[in-house]
């Protein structure tokens, strides 16, 4: 395939997954099982990389750190630093265990734009069953309080919340309780676990069927509920449309919820633990950062090939159903 005939757009977002290592075992995520990787990025690898990205597209731009737990990759307080040193808008995703009053200070200090924290229920029993870790609740909560104190330079602290069967009861307290605390929230439908193998009936087997709400009609009262608490002002990070379209995806997930063909390869990169980049985490990787250039590999002939079979894709994944918040 000529990619010439083709403008390719330079990308307008970025996510770098540091290490899919965990001390958590979330319900609806694998990425604990992975155990210390030899090939995994080293710091070094991932500062090159950052200013690689930095010239290859120029400012503004958003990215997002992320993991597994990125808080146990070595040097990533210094990473978090290089990035805003550097100049790019971006948010650190973390379920929050590791952090204490010395590294919420760092944090604060560093320049990060967001700070994402995982919490899905304010019942202790339901957010640290799904996030497979006693106190984990208790942490987030005593988390937020120390940055209620010791905000810095950080501007915004999002509550990351995924919307799953076990705790559809708690979503529009937790909303209502972090618009009172003055946090902003950014909602996910719960969607194929990390490492689980493609399949479009994944929630129907026993092992995950626990984790799809089952009753349809509470989601989509819940989820327009959610649409007017937003345009009442109240801190929802989702676009009103692609709320809209949660509500498509929970009334039947096998049905593809775009108007138009997914465009995931036209706008994000995505970089891997071992740094491999893809255009979309369910096809093969256009490259990777240790042997090549983000912008070669963004505008190489394979990664060409890669958008086309992104636009053929047809199928509700993370990316395209969470992540990529355009108007679907």
């Amino acid at each position: 395939m000529d990619t010439q005939k083709r403008d390719i757009k330079r990308p307008d977002f970025c996510v770098v997954e540091v290490s899919h290592r965990c001390m958590f075992k979330c319900k609806m995520c694998n990425y604990w099982m992975s155990k210390e990787d030899p090939d995994e990025l080293e710091p070094y690898h991932l500062h090159k990389f950052i200013s690689s990205l930095k010239e290859f597209v120029g400012m503004p731009f958003e990215m997002n750190i992320s993991g597994g737990e990125p808080l146990m990759k070595e040097g990533m307080l210094d990473l978090v630093e290089f990035i805003a040193d550097q100049g790019f808008r971006f948010s650190l995703v973390t379920n929050g265990y590791l952090i204490d009053k010395a590294t919420a200070k760092r944090i604060a200090d560093s320049g990060l734009s967001f700070l994402a924290i995982s919490l899905d229920s304010l019942d202790e029993n339901i957010h640290d069953f799904l996030r497979g870790k006693k106190g984990a609740c208790c942490k987030v909560i005593e988390v937020l309080k120390i940055f209620d104190i010791q905000k810095g330079k950080l501007k915004n602290i999002t509550l990351q919340t995924i919307i799953m069967g076990q705790n559809l009861d708690s979503i529009l307290d937790l909303v209502k309780w972090a618009k009172d605390k003055q946090f902003s929230h950014s909602l996910m439908a719960v969607t194929r676990p990390n490492m689980v193998p493609v399949d479009p009936e994944w929630y129907k087997k026993d092992e995950f069927n626990f984790l799809w709400p089952k009753d349809t009609r509470k989601v989509l009262n819940i989820l327009e509920e959610l649409i007017k608490l937003k345009k009442s002002g109240c801190r929802i990070d989702n676009p009103i449309g692609q709320l809209e379209k949660f509500k498509l995806y929970f009334s039947d997930p096998e049905r593809f919820v775009r108007d138009t063909p997914c465009s995931l390869g036209d706008g994000i990169i995505h970089i891997s633990p071992k740094g491999d980049v893809y255009l979309c985490c369910e096809m093969e990787s256009a490259g990777n950062i240790k042997e090549g250039d983000i912008g070669k590999i963004w505008t190489s002939q394979k990664a060409e090939s890669i958008r086309e079979k992104i636009r053929l894709c047809k199928r509700n994944c993370a990316g395209m159903v969470n992540c990529y918040r355009e108007v679907l």
